[in-house]
């Protein structure tokens, strides 16, 4: 256990956290984490699946194994690979255009699975330093990718925020908002899985910002195309964030991490 307090600090600096903040996730005190990590004590054995599990690693990654091979963006995109969710060939844009990677979020199909993309949903916008007041989910990948990065803030930084979900068809009274009404002047983040050519998706960010009078205060996707993301900034006035892009995959095919 030598390495893990570097390991460890590793870590926390790569998910943009404190040693205060990482200390109440596990419910010890920050002189501890700071131990740890300038290796004068070790973390008790019973705590290595609760660290582990906060940062989205496994106990030997943890322990180094493989740990500074692999960036969170490599991590991610082996997760996908591993899951079904990302598969190599020759593919059809529907842009236009063709693809030698497919994305089909439908195969993110496990509780497990859901939790773990709802963390790095979570991390991206830590990482990126948003400042929001609710959480919307776009029906319908959206809405579960949604459900899990709004609990992954309360559980893994104990941020409590508004969440909801839009519908493509009203409900009786005409609303098309499942759950907490944005309200005028409220800042949103809006979730879905992929951004392609932008049309669609900005369509009904345009009619769900048109009724709530909310402002977007970030799009957060799995991937993106440029044009497709850029189409939104500009729209929007926002940032349009992915956990990965193009070249992110590309690389991690060079790289043999896929």
């Amino acid at each position: 256990m030598e390495e893990i307090g570097t390991n460890i600090r590793l870590l926390r600096k790569t998910k943009n956290v404190t040693q205060e903040e990482l200390a109440n996730a596990l419910h010890i005190t920050y002189q501890a984490i700071s131990k740890w990590e300038n290796g004068s004590s070790q973390p008790d054995i019973a705590l290595l699946p609760a660290i582990a599990n906060y940062f989205g690693v496994s106990i030997d990654e943890l322990f180094g194994f493989k740990l500074q091979a692999m960036t969170n963006k490599e991590r991610f995109i082996r997760f996908m690979a591993d899951t079904g969710v990302l598969t190599f060939g020759d593919f059809a844009l529907k842009m236009g255009g063709n693809s030698n990677y497919y994305i089909n979020s439908e195969n993110f199909c496990t509780n497990a699975q859901i939790a773990k993309l709802g963390e790095f949903f979570a991390d991206c916008i830590r990482e990126n330093h948003i400042e929001f007041d609710g959480i919307v989910g776009m029906a319908y990948h959206g809405i579960s990718f949604a459900a899990a990065t709004s609990i992954a803030l309360y559980q893994k930084y104990g941020i409590t925020t508004n969440f909801c979900h839009d519908r493509k068809v009203n409900d009786s009274r005409g609303r098309m908002v499942c759950g907490h009404m944005p309200e005028a002047g409220e800042r949103i983040i809006v979730i879905d899985d992929l951004v392609s050519s932008g049309k669609t998706l900005g369509e009904r960010i345009g009619q769900l910002t048109s009724e709530t009078k909310a402002s977007v205060a970030a799009i957060l996707v799995i991937a993106q195309k440029e044009a497709g993301a850029k189409l939104l900034a500009e729209k929007y006035g926002t940032k349009v964030l992915s956990v990965i892009s193009d070249e992110d995959i590309t690389y991690a095919v060079r790289d043999g991490i896929v």
